[in-house]
């Protein structure tokens, strides 16, 4: 069985910090087999993670992508998507690419996909983020949810913007296959799930808090 943090931020998001090497180290020592780097709009932090990276650990490049309905995870991307298209063009441009699509953070208000949307395009996906350790436990188990009702498989990550909370959550892959195409594969075969523990109080709120602030600066625009 391997666990890996499938979204996580570095310092190449304008929110986030830590190098890919620091990050690396941290999920090592919790025993995480591998990770990948969903920035948000730029695959920097994934690429840097390639070449970082030892050779016994799981490096899948990512991005998180910012849509007009709400944040959309690629992964196994490796080129840089347009912000600000629908969430379904952008689901469509990640498999053009070769990449896999993850609805991530479902119900969260600011930046979540709404199951609404979800409705007209989940024949496109094969799992959403069903654990993630900044949304509370009752958030994650109502995603659960959803996504056994629309027959989806899921995926865990820890959402963590410093490198020091990373590994909270993860996604377990039942291979011992460590290659990238494996685990992929095992995505796209529903057969993945997310697991994990919620953030500590304390790192929630004052992540909403920068966040909340960080929009103020941004002229009330979205990340």
């Amino acid at each position: 069985m391997l666990k890996l943090d499938l979204h996580i931020h570095s310092q190449y998001s304008e929110d986030g910090m830590g190098t890919p090497k620091e990050i690396i180290k941290n999920l090592q020592k919790k025993g995480l087999n591998g990770m990948a780097i969903t920035d948000h709009n730029t695959v920097e932090g994934g690429l840097k993670s390639l070449k970082v990276a030892p050779k016994d650990f799981i490096v899948i490049t990512g991005v998180e992508i910012s849509t007009r309905d709400g944040h959309i995870i690629g992964l196994d991307v490796k080129e840089n998507i347009p912000r600000g298209l629908s969430a379904e063009e952008t689901i469509d441009k990640i498999i053009d690419l070769g990449g896999t699509p993850i609805v991530p953070h479902l119900f969260r208000n600011m930046s979540g996909v709404k199951k609404e949307k979800l409705k007209k395009f989940h024949n496109k996906l094969s799992a959403i983020e069903v654990f993630n350790s900044c949304s509370l436990p009752k958030t994650n188990l109502k995603t659960a949810k959803v996504a056994k009702q629309y027959n989806l498989g899921g995926t865990g990550g820890s959402d963590s913007h410093d490198p020091a909370y990373v590994g909270h959550a993860y996604t377990t892959v039942d291979t011992t296959d460590t290659t990238v195409d494996s685990i992929i594969f095992m995505i796209n075969k529903k057969k993945t799930w997310g697991e994990g523990t919620t953030m500590p109080l304390d790192y929630r709120q004052g992540r909403m808090i920068k966040s909340v602030n960080q929009f103020f600066k941004r002229g009330f625009k979205r990340i």
